[in-house]
């Protein structure tokens, strides 16, 4: 790979390119985020390295300058010494993919390197429109899937305060990211929506008008009628865990029509093969914009099974409708039955 490390501490900057060159990688340094900016304009590189406290253009203001200037971004790491909470989420939300902590191993570089670099070079997967097998009998509401990555902006706290409070589902969210983001994401979500939101635990019933987020390290899944959440630390899906795809190839088979599935922006492809399992089944499958998005891959490859590719600021509504009319659609064949 051919990498590029932006840090104005000498000491700190040759350590990164040692661990890097023994790696058989290509290293180029600079000492701020102008000199940065200026190579990755001139050349192209696999991955940017970046240091949060630099003179002239610190990190986090470089990262989201190559993230608004360039069309194909590189992987973007960010190595900094600022570790609270806050600044975390600032460093995800202008757009770097994964983030280490100073002091760090080698061992740790190298693995968020490895592990982010092959979910950015990631082939495309076949992506097919194929019924899934249907659990027998109706939900009790309309299931409501959605995954999101890094790379651009943590929305998902914006989106649920779009979807009108008294949208009849329940809703099931993987959050790509590190393992202390579902905390802090779930105290966003009840702040910013008003919605009962909770972090997802092993047989637990969900309810509708309730937001259920994966924990860190664990695959999510709707278990048939009662319907109940599992979690299992099964094989990755698309170098993730949780992943999309785990968590809407089983919403498929129990909420079948009465299911929606929502791929936002992010690094990747995971989100595709599970949405085709939900159009296959009646579903709608909402895509985020890829033109519009900063981290295009994850829309991008659900594009093709998509009811509709929207805007993220028209996500919400569109959410609601579909959630609303599905609802009624669910009620009357209960009716029936």
């Amino acid at each position: 790979m051919k990498i590029l490390v932006a840090e104005d501490d000498l000491d700190n900057a040759r350590l990164l390119a040692n661990i890097l060159r023994s790696g058989e990688h290509t290293v180029e340094v600079v000492g701020d985020g102008i000199e940065a900016l200026k190579r990755l304009k001139q050349a192209r590189f696999d991955v940017l390295l970046t240091d949060w406290m630099m003179p002239e253009m610190d990190g986090v203001t470089l990262i989201q300058r190559v993230r608004s200037e360039f069309e194909v971004a590189p992987l973007i790491l960010m190595i900094t010494a600022v570790g609270d909470d806050d600044s975390r989420q600032q460093v995800l939300q202008a757009g770097a993919d994964d983030f280490l902590i100073k002091p760090y191993q080698s061992t740790d570089l190298v693995r968020v390197l490895s592990d982010g670099f092959a979910r950015f070079t990631q082939p495309e997967p076949e992506v097919s429109v194929i019924k899934p097998v249907r659990i027998k009998g109706l939900p009790p509401f309309v299931g409501v899937a959605i995954v999101a990555g890094t790379g651009g902006p943590l929305n998902i706290s914006e989106l649920f305060r779009s979807i009108s409070r008294d949208c009849p589902a329940s809703f099931f969210v993987v959050q790509h990211g590190p393992e202390w983001m579902a905390d802090l994401l779930v105290q966003q979500i009840r702040l910013k929506s008003g919605f009962p939101c909770h972090i997802a635990s092993q047989d637990l019933q969900p309810e509708a008008g309730h937001i259920y987020l994966a924990p860190a390290g664990r695959h999510m899944v709707i278990n048939p009628p009662p319907v109940s959440i599992g979690l299992n630390k099964e094989p990755r899906k698309n170098f993730m865990r949780p992943s999309g795809d785990v968590l809407f190839g089983s919403a498929s088979k129990v909420f079948g029509e009465f299911c929606v599935a929502v791929v936002l922006s992010g690094m990747g492809r995971d989100g595709a093969q599970g949405a085709g399992a939900i159009k296959a089944g009646g579903g709608a499958v909402f895509v985020e914009n890829p033109g519009k998005s900063s981290a295009p891959s994850m829309p991008q490859t659900a594009a093709s099974v998509a009811n509709v590719c929207l805007p993220f600021d028209m996500m919400g509504e569109a959410i609601t409708d579909q959630v609303t009319q599905a609802s009624e659609k669910l009620w009357q064949r209960k009716r029936l039955e």
